[in-house]
This record gives structure tokens, C-alpha cells and sequence, in this order.
């Protein structure tokens, strides 16, 4: 019988036509797969090793290894083609080379004769190795950019600017632009969190973008949280060209800035303190030589006028005139040396301070010399170091700060508190409060004066050191120059705190010297057996009749207006108090948490809570358990020096 493949020349043609293939194609017949025919591309893919007439385990052994052999014997069992894509089957690409790494879409087609059966089956292979590892390294190129994104902290986003629907988002959204960041579809919703004024200009600023290369950037503050701190986001957007389809595109790129506005607002405060500090400091070497140069030719005017008067009898024309001269002499050498002061170069004849004894005596002249409805009240801390100060010059200090506090209550009345402690400052804290300043990390001794006066604004109080500066009709704006250059000249520092209506704190730093100014001295056995109450109330009134009843009952007391205030002196003064007279409900510090505080510091102090209120939750807690005790308002004197007797026991007074 003829060959009847041989004679039809359309087989021939279809021969051809699989030889010429974009794609490997190979016959097997029979069950053990042998090879009746391989095409050109087929036998370059491999190694050119011989396959016609040979099984496929014989010509690919590596190929059973790696489980094709179990397919082709499925395919041929079953009837049912095998198609895989990116399926792995190693093969050396030129003979006796090794197997190398390699990639295929595969189509194992099975072949059925005239009776149904199935003879063989037709591979068909195209290699996209190329293709998978450069597939594999854009996945990897892709963690790497997305792993980077997420360490710098910044989202990158693109989307059509004619929807602002988001066509991909990478880096930490929810971390950067709030929780429901995670889910966005849309650029828009991605402003979620922000502050009402930050989405305003980011809209605003999206609705500008009209062509390829615009572009903003708008920092927007997110939404305040309650105890966190403001945070800030920045938007870079821009429109560029798609590179596929030649469509604009909005890409935009958002990161925190919050530290980096934080750094640039200090950045700025730092340089606004150091032009101060300089401006200061030219106008000292000015003021100093002014002065000094002054001062030499005060010394001329006063004398030749005081020779003047010596020698002009009473009573002559001349000796009203000469008089008024040497007055005036006189106030100029004041104003002279209130420069010398500022300047800092005031003679300061320095040695060992106690700062206590020089305001105790100060606080008697000077309680003579406010107005009467000015009261004046001195709280030393008796294990107060000594300092190595000019005692003249730091008289000038407090006396200029208690005479500006008496000044800015006014008419209506007040209290100017003078408060002495010390303070322990390391390097930041230096930093803080005067990083310009000679001052350097250590124990300082404070005097804080406070007025319960009108108060400053910002603006003001930014101000009050300047010379020349004043807000008083008759001043000459000195005052506190030559205190600021006092303490200067120290090497000390000095701190405002003021608000409108709530007064002004002026605190001074001085460096503490060795030994504590009452080294050598213990109190009177009289004074050492009066137990100590530490009395906590924001109304004076109260405070001022607590006083009275417990200094008339035998015993000595110690006042806080606060809570705050009440932890920081029972902080100083722990091994001295005996009992603490607590108010729960005040500003600042409330009782029951000023309480807490307190008994971490000395868990044993007898405390009685004071309430004009029925505190039932509070007293529930707390009365009663370890020492605590409630005493309601109002009470009458036998009432409160009862209740103390009771709780001290033998040290209550007698």
C-alpha cells in the first residue's frame, strides 16, 4: 500500500509549516512517548541532542526528574491535554552544559487514531524565561520600592485628575493621612483627617491643576486629637503624561513634616534669642562705656556743686539753685549705675550670700513701703544654699521685682508671693531657658516673685527686659534691664511667665554655692516641737483662716494655693510636714490626685481631705484608709484643732 504522507503534498505543506513554527513542537507516539518528529525550534531550544526514534525518558532523562515524564503518561491515559504557563523544566542550552534555570508555556496535546485510542500526543512549547525572570524582578524591584516607601514613612499615590480616582496608592496611608486612608479609592478621600482648613487648600490647590507640569505643595494639619500632639502632612502633587497611554496623570507623594516645622520653629526661636542676646549685648558694651564715662563727669558736677554749697552762705540766691543741682546729680548717678547694671559690669563686691536673711530684712522695709492693700508674704526654704552674689546688687534685683508686682495689682488688691527653692538643671534644661546665656548645669538657688496683678500678653512680656522698654507713664524702662544684667553678670538666669488677667511669675537663677546658708544653725527647741501643717487651698480667704486657727492652735504652717504647688512643697519639705490639710476641688491639681502624688513621696503623712462639696465618691475611697480623714466646710476652729489633736496624738501641741 502506498505511503500516502509521502504523496499527499498537503501533508508535505503542513510539515513545513510546523518546522518553520514560532513554537517547539514535538511528536511522540506510543505509550513509552517516542519522538517521530521535532522541529527546528524544538531541537535549538535544547541542547541538539538526537531525539527521533528515541522515548522521551531516554532523550530528557532531567525531565523525569522534574515530573514531565508522570504528565506525558497521564496525557496518554486519560485523553485530557495538559496547559501550564511559566512551568519550570531545566534544560542545559548547549550540549554537555548544565541545567540551566528555565521557563515554558506548555500544551501536551494528545493524539487519537481512527478507532478513538489514543497513539501519542504533540508538545507545544513557547519559552518565556524572559519573560518570568523579568517579571520576578519587577515583583522584586516592586517590595524593595514599596519596603523603602514604608521606611521613609511616605505615600505615593497616582491617580486621574479627572475623577481624582486612584489608579495605585504605596507606602503607610493610614499611618500618614488617618485610619480610613487604608481603604480610599479616591484622592479625595484620602483628606479625611485633615483639619477643615488643610482640605480647603489641598482642594483648592487640585482645582488649579490644568495642564502637564503643574504642580503644588501644601502642608495641612490633620485633625486634633485630645493629648496629641498637632501633626503635619505635606502633599507634592504634579501632572505628567502617562507613559502608555500619552494621558495626564496626577502623581503625588505625602509625607510628615511635623518634626521638620518643629525643628524650623525652634531653628527660628533660637535665632530670635541669640539677635536678642547680641542686640543685648551691644547695647551693654554701649551702656557700659556711656556710663562710665558719665560717671566721671558726675563726679566733677557733684563735687564742684557740693564745694559750691559749702561755700554759699544760707539763704543767699545762689543756694536754692546749687541744691536742685546736686538733686539732679544725684538721680543721674542712679540712672548711671542702673546702666552699669544692665551692662553687667556693675561693681559687684561678691561673697558668700544667704539669700533668706538678705529678703527676710528686705520684706520688713519694703511691706512699709507698698501700698497697704498690697499684702507681701516671704516663703523661704530654710535648707536654702548660699550663693556667692553681691548682696547690694541683689537687693536692686528684689526690690525692683516686688515693687513691679506691687505695682501691677493696682487699686483692687493682691498678694506679691516671694518664693525661695532650689533647682537642679542639666544641659536641656539650660538650653530651654537661656541657651545664649554664661549659665552652665548644676543646683541654683530661685527666687520666684509672683503678683496676682493684671498680667502681660506675649507680646509684652517678650519685651520687658528691653531698655527703654516700659508700661508705666512715668518710667524710664531700666528697671528690668539692670535686672536682667544683674543676674547676667552672675551668671545666672531669668524666666517670665505671665498671662493676661492671671498675673506674672518672675523667676531668678542663681548658682548655688557649696554650703547651705543655715548650716550651723538648728531651730529653737520652741520652734522644732511645733508639728507642721502643709495647708492646700485655692481661696485665700480659706487658707488665710486655716492660718490663723492652726498658728493660734500651736502649730507652724506652710500654704499652697494648688495642687501642683502642694506636691512640689511637700517635695522639698517631706521630712518636715506632719500633717497635710488638703482641698479636693482646685485648679491645676485636684485633691484626691495631689494626694496620690504625695504619698509617693512619703507614704505615711496623716492627710485630711476639705470639701465645701458632698464628695461622696471621693471620700469613699480614700477616707478612712490609710490614715486619711474628711473634714467638711464650713468648720469651726475647735472643730479643725480636734480633729488634728486626734490624728497626732502626743504631737499635737498642748
Amino acid at each position: 500500500m502506498p505511503d500516502r504522507s509521502v504523496q499527499n503534498p498537503h501533508h508535505q505543506l503542513l510539515v513545513r509549516a510546523f518546522q518553520d513554527a514560532p513554537a517547539a513542537i514535538a511528536v511522540h507516539q506510543g505509550p513509552e512517548h517516542v519522538f517521530v518528529f521535532a522541529n527546528k525550534l524544538f531541537v535549538q531550544s535544547g541542547d541538539g541532542r538526537p531525539l527521533i526514534g528515541r522515548p522521551y525518558a531516554e532523550a530528557f532523562p532531567e525531565f523525569v526528574a522534574q515530573g514531565y515524564l508522570a504528565i506525558f503518561d497521564g496525557v496518554f491515559q486519560s485523553g485530557k491535554p495538559f496547559i501550564a504557563n511559566a512551568a519550570r523544566a531545566d534544560t542545559p542550552r548547549a550540549r554537555g552544559g548544565p541545567p540551566e534555570e528555565r521557563y515554558w508555556n506548555l500544551t501536551f496535546q494528545p493524539n487519537f487514531g481512527e478507532d478513538g485510542a489514543v497513539e501519542g500526543l504533540t508538545t507545544f512549547a513557547f519559552e518565556v524565561t524572559q519573560h518570568v525572570l523579568a517579571q520576578r524582578e519587577a515583583e522584586a524591584a516592586g517590595a524593595r520600592y514599596d519596603e523603602l516607601v514604608e521606611k521613609l514613612g511616605v505615600v505615593v499615590w497616582s491617580a486621574d485628575p479627572a475623577d481624582w480616582q486612584l489608579r495605585w496608592i504605596r507606602g503607610p496611608a493610614s499611618a500618614l493621612y488617618g485610619g480610613s486612608a487604608s481603604t480610599a479609592t479616591s484622592a479625595w478621600q484620602l483628606l479625611d483627617e485633615l483639619s477643615e482648613e488643610g482640605r480647603s487648600a489641598i482642594e483648592a490647590a487640585r482645582r488649579g491643576l490644568v495642564g502637564a507640569g503643574d504642580s503644588y505643595r501644601v502642608e495641612a494639619s490633620l485633625k486634633a486629637e485630645a493629648d496629641a500632639p498637632e501633626r503635619t502632612v505635606s502633599e507634592l502633587v504634579l501632572l505628567r503624561p502617562d507613559p502608555d497611554s500619552g494621558r495626564l496623570l496626577a502623581w503625588g507623594l505625602a509625607q510628615d513634616v511635623t518634626d521638620r516645622i518643629a525643628a524650623a520653629r525652634e531653628q527660628s526661636r533660637l535665632q530670635a534669642q541669640l539677635l536678642h542676646v547680641q542686640k543685648s549685648e551691644s547695647l551693654g558694651v554701649l551702656a557700659g562705656a556711656i556710663a562710665h564715662d558719665f560717671n566721671n563727669l558726675l563726679t566733677a558736677i557733684l563735687g564742684n556743686a557740693s564745694l559750691a554749697e559749702l561755700q554759699t552762705p544760707p539763704g543767699a540766691p545762689a543756694a536754692r539753685s546749687i541744691t536742685a543741682m546736686i538733686a539732679a546729680a544725684r538721680r543721674a548717678s542712679d540712672l548711671t549705675r542702673q546702666l552699669l547694671a544692665f551692662s553687667g559690669r556693675g561693681h559687684f563686691r561678691v561673697e558668700s550670700t544667704d539669700v533668706n536673711a538678705l529678703l527676710s530684712e528686705l520684706t520688713i522695709l519694703l511691706q512699709a513701703s507698698i501700698p497697704k492693700h498690697v499684702h507681701l508674704r516671704l516663703e523661704d526654704d530654710p535648707r536654702l544654699p548660699r550663693v556667692e552674689a553681691d548682696g547690694s546688687q541683689l537687693t536692686q534685683i528684689f526690690m525692683n521685682l516686688v515693687i513691679n508686682g506691687a505695682e501691677a495689682i493696682g487699686e483692687r488688691g493682691g498678694t506679691v508671693v516671694v518664693r525661695t527653692g532650689t533647682a537642679d538643671l542639666g544641659p536641656e534644661d539650660i538650653r530651654q531657658r537661656g541657651p545664649f546665656s554664661q549659665a552652665k548645669p548644676g543646683r541654683y538657688v530661685t527666687v520666684e516673685v509672683s503678683d496676682t496683678g493684671h498680667g502681660m500678653d506675649a507680646a509684652t512680656a517678650a519685651r520687658i527686659f528691653d531698655p527703654f522698654f516700659t508700661t508705666k507713664q512715668s518710667g524710664h524702662g531700666l528697671g528690668l534691664a539692670a535686672v536682667q544684667g544683674i543676674v547676667r553678670g552672675h551668671q545666672g538666669m531669668i524666666g517670665v511667665y505671665s498671662e493676661p488677667g492671671r498675673g506674672t511669675t518672675i523667676k531668678v537663677y542663681f548658682p548655688a554655692g557649696e554650703s547651705p546658708a543655715t548650716a550651723d544653725l538648728s531651730p529653737a527647741p520652741a520652734e522644732a516641737a511645733r508639728p507642721t501643717v502643709l495647708v492646700v487651698d485655692d481661696e485665700e480667704s480659706v487658707r488665710s483662716c486655716a492660718r490663723a486657727a492652726l498658728e493660734f492652735g500651736g502649730y507652724r504652717v506652710i500654704e499652697a494655693n494648688d495642687g501642683h504647688e502642694a506636691v512640689e512643697a511637700f517635695r522639698a519639705l517631706a521630712e518636715e510636714v506632719d500633717l497635710v490639710l488638703l482641698d479636693l476641688t482646685m485648679p491645676r491639681l485636684n485633691g484626691a490626685d495631689a494626694m496620690l502624688q504625695i504619698r509617693k513621696i512619703r507614704g505615711t503623712v496623716p492627710i485630711v481631705l476639705s470639701s465645701g462639696y458632698n464628695e461622696v465618691e471621693a471620700t469613699r475611697r480614700l477616707v478612712g484608709k490609710g490614715n486619711v480623714e474628711f473634714l467638711q466646710k464650713p468648720y469651726a476652729v475647735r472643730e479643725l484643732l480636734e480633729l488634728l489633736r486626734r490624728i497626732l496624738g502626743d504631737r499635737a501641741p498642748r
